[in-house]
C-alpha cells in the first residue's frame, strides 16, 4: 500500500477557489483561450501525440493539418505511412498513433460530426457516451470536450489540475483515479467561476501550476504562491522543497495525484 497524505492540522483546510485563483492569475497572468475547441479536433490532437508537451502536441496538430487535413474524409484516404510520417513529432510509435487517427475518422465518419456536435449541445450526457467511444476518450477527455464546445460546465480537470486540487485539500485520495476525479468535479462544481470562458481560465491557471511548480515528484514549494494555503505543504511541516527528492514508491494514481510527506534533503 503507497503511503498517504497524513492528516491535516485541524486549521488547515482548502482554500476557496476563487482566492486559489487570484493568486495563480498574479503568478503566471491571465492564459490565452484555448486554440482548438472543436470535438473533433480535440480528438485529434489527443491522438496524434504521446508523452509529449502542449507546444509539439500542437505542433503535429499542425503538421497534420497541412499535409493530410484534419476531417475524417482526408484522414481515411492517406496512406497509412503517409499519415505517420506527418505525425512521425509527436512521440513514440508513429504507426500506432496514425492508426489511433484512422479509428477516430471511421467512428466520426460512422457517427456523423455535424450530428455529433448538435448532440453536445442539446443532450451532453447523451453525447458524452458517444465521445467515450472515441480512443483516448475517457470520462475526463469527454469533460474537455463538452467544456471547451462550451456545453456542459465542469473544471474537467486533467492530472495536472487533479494533483493541485488534492495537495489543496479540495479533495482526498481515493481508491483509484477515476473515484479522486469524480470527487474532485464534485467537490469544486459549487465554486466554479459563471461561465465557460472563467471556467476554461480556472482550469488553464490549476493546469499550468501543477506542470510547472505543483509537479508530481519535485513540487517546488518554495516557488509556489500557493504555499501558505497548501493542506499538502502544511502536512509536510513546511519543509520547502525546490529540488527533487528520491523516492522509492510510484503515484498511486496514473495522474501522479497522491501527495507525499515532503523528505528533508
Amino acid at each position: 500500500m503507497l503511503p498517504r497524505m497524513p492528516p491535516a492540522a485541524p486549521s488547515t483546510r482548502a482554500p476557496a477557489l476563487a482566492e486559489v485563483l487570484v493568486a495563480l492569475e498574479q503568478a503566471y497572468g491571465k492564459p490565452a483561450p484555448p486554440r482548438l475547441t472543436d470535438p473533433f479536433d480535440l480528438i485529434l490532437l489527443e491522438n496524434a501525440s504521446y508523452l509529449v508537451d502542449d507546444e509539439r502536441r500542437v505542433a503535429v496538430f499542425d503538421a497534420l493539418s497541412a499535409r493530410i487535413g484534419t476531417t475524417p474524409e482526408a484522414i481515411l484516404t492517406a496512406k497509412p505511412g503517409v499519415l505517420a510520417a506527418a505525425i512521425e513529432g509527436g512521440g513514440m510509435r508513429p504507426p500506432m498513433r496514425a492508426e489511433k487517427l484512422r479509428e477516430a475518422a471511421e467512428l466520426a465518419h460512422d457517427m456523423d460530426l455535424d450530428r455529433l456536435r448538435a448532440a453536445m449541445r442539446e443532450s451532453p450526457e447523451q453525447a458524452r457516451k458517444q465521445i467515450k467511444k472515441f480512443p483516448g476518450m475517457g470520462e475526463p477527455g469527454a469533460d474537455k470536450l463538452l467544456l471547451f464546445y462550451r456545453c456542459a460546465p465542469s473544471l474537467a480537470p486533467d492530472s495536472n489540475v487533479l494533483r493541485v486540487l488534492v495537495r489543496l485539500g479540495f479533495v482526498h485520495e481515493e481508491s483509484s483515479y477515476d473515484k479522486t476525479y469524480r470527487a474532485a468535479k464534485q467537490a469544486v462544481a459549487p465554486e466554479l467561476p459563471e461561465g465557460y470562458d472563467a471556467i476554461i481560465t480556472a482550469r488553464e491557471l490549476l493546469r499550468r501550476h501543477g506542470q510547472t511548480v505543483c509537479m508530481r515528484t519535485a513540487p517546488a514549494c518554495g516557488a509556489c504562491p500557493l504555499a501558505k494555503r497548501c493542506v499538502f505543504f502544511a502536512a509536510s511541516g513546511g519543509i520547502i522543497r525546490t529540488s527533487p527528492a528520491a523516492s522509492p514508491d510510484g503515484p498511486i494514481s496514473p495522474g501522479g495525484c497522491a501527495p507525499r510527506r515532503a523528505r528533508p534533503p
